[in-house]
């Protein structure tokens, strides 16, 4: 048997047993975690948790999509309650209220899937772009990371974002693949337009779980241009088309839900109507950089509006749009007027939230348990460590400098945008997930140099035609790895 079909059939089994075993972790941690809740006599710990669980639960049992009253009808982007829905489905029909457990547990194992579908993802990607030990070295990172396997089990909106936003950001490397039609003239006959609109059909369900992932083209289509072959004739005018197609994918994923919410409010509401309150949240007086989870100041905005309106009744004044449209405006100026008027004041608490989101041991008290802070601190900090050794294993190659910029990008994007919103260490799980990848180079480095003891290499050129049929390996790395 061949070298060549030796090593693909140990990239094959090394895939599937890294990925199996990081949905086995995942369901052990979801038990664990359960029952964990159950000692406090509870399902679902975060009130975010709840909150996704009440939209989805009437949303299956009533028809209604909202939360609380009716004029919380956007208070939670679509795709996660969607998601939960058969489970709150069956919580109904199966049993009765006092056993909501078992199918919360249900939508935990799920999440655990889709956290076995990011690894997948990671191994392949960082294959395509290291060779085959980076790939099963970024599998294992992924497969263990603290943050990673508690975004598949908390029953939160990252167990379906975070693997969208992974695959969306593989596709658009995909994207930046020098083009083998050099002249450009077959653009649209290249693969890169169907990795873009497979990036952007990602990237608009992620908005529609995550909506705080709906700036991100802001800084990834900057990067295809960056990482593209720039000498290529009509370049720019393609990387143009490029992001108009893109952008028009995306828009038409999330069309429905804009068409849904004009219905509702008669405005242009591209998320939800909590984003004025998350502004505030980050941005007032008192404010600390950490988030108000009983979100008091929005029931004090509400009290507001209504004295006002009460006063403006009188006039015969109508009122514009819905109450909950109204609240979010409200919260929306006064979170910018507060900003304007105290710059130093925003700046500092800018300073405080990144390093409530970089810090590397969680605070909030339902991770208090010891084991778990050590756990997400020991393996935030691997990563951090394997990564630098990563960006020094590609200081020779600015190509290979532009496949990392790929794996730290969204963490510049999450650490920017977390300066502004409240910071919290749940806010950079799927940055630091995606950074598994460079940290998996990293580590492989390591490996060949320190276990190995075999001069490191010059790492391959990305994605070979061979490794576009899926059967791409760095054969030199995996015999390596195999041998020690």
């Amino acid at each position: 048997m061949s070298v060549e079909k030796i090593d693909i059939k140990f990239v094959r089994r090394s895939t599937a047993a890294i990925v199996v075993f990081a949905i086995a972790l995942r369901i052990v941690a979801a038990l664990v975690w359960q029952s964990q809740c159950s000692l406090h006599d509870t399902t679902l710990k975060f009130g975010d948790s709840h909150s996704y669980w009440t939209i989805a639960s009437n949303l299956a049992l009533e028809g209604r999509y909202q939360y609380g009253s009716d004029q919380s009808r956007i208070f939670r982007s679509p795709a996660y309650p969607l998601f939960l829905a058969p489970f709150a489905w069956s919580e109904r029909w199966f049993s009765d209220q006092s056993a909501q457990a078992p199918f919360v547990l249900g939508a935990r194992i799920a999440g655990c899937l889709l956290g076995g579908l990011a690894v997948w993802i990671m191994m392949r990607w960082t294959r395509s772009i290291a060779g085959t030990a980076s790939g099963i070295f970024a599998g294992l990172l992924a497969a263990t990371y603290c943050g990673a396997v508690g975004m598949s089990i908390f029953v939160l909106s990252e167990a379906v974002a975070t693997p969208l936003m992974v695959l969306s950001c593989w596709m658009l490397w995909r994207s930046t693949l020098r083009n083998p039609d050099p002249d450009g003239s077959h653009f649209w006959t290249s693969q890169r337009w169907l990795a873009t609109a497979y990036s952007a059909f990602a990237l608009g369900l992620a908005c529609l779980a995550r909506p705080s992932w709906g700036l991100w083209p802001g800084l990834a289509l900057p990067l295809v241009a960056f990482a593209s072959n720039r000498q290529e004739l009509f370049f720019w005018r393609n990387w143009l088309l490029q992001g108009m197609f893109f952008f028009g994918i995306m828009c038409c994923v999330m069309a429905p839900w804009w068409v849904r919410n004009y219905a509702i409010t008669g405005k242009f509401v591209p998320s939800t109507l909590q984003v004025g309150a998350s502004l505030y949240d980050g941005w007032h007086p008192g404010a600390s950089g950490s988030s108000d989870e009983n979100m008091a100041f929005s029931i004090e905005a509400m009290q507001r509006i209504l004295r006002e309106e009460a006063l403006l009744a009188n006039e015969s004044s109508e009122v514009e749009s819905t109450l909950e449209w109204r609240i979010d405006r409200r919260l929306h100026q006064e979170a910018w007027g507060w900003a304007r008027e105290n710059p130093s004041d925003a700046l500092r608490l800018g300073l405080i939230k990144f390093q409530k989101t970089w810090w590397p041991f969680p605070t909030a008290r339902e991770l208090s348990n010891p084991m778990v802070v050590l756990w997400e601190a020991g393996s935030y900090l691997f990563i951090l460590i394997m990564s630098a050794v990563g960006l020094w294993s590609l200081r020779a190659d600015c190509r290979r400098w532009t496949e990392a910029c790929w794996f730290i990008a969204p963490c510049v994007y999450l650490a920017l945008l977390h300066m502004v919103f409240v910071g919290s260490v749940r806010y950079r799980q799927p940055g630091v997930l995606i950074l598994c990848g460079l940290a998996g180079i990293g580590l492989s480095a390591a490996w060949t140099r320190f276990i190995v003891r075999a001069p490191v290499g010059p790492i391959p050129r990305a994605e070979s035609s061979a490794d576009r049929a899926g059967n791409g390996t760095d054969a030199v790395g995996s015999r390596a790895f195999k041998k020690s």
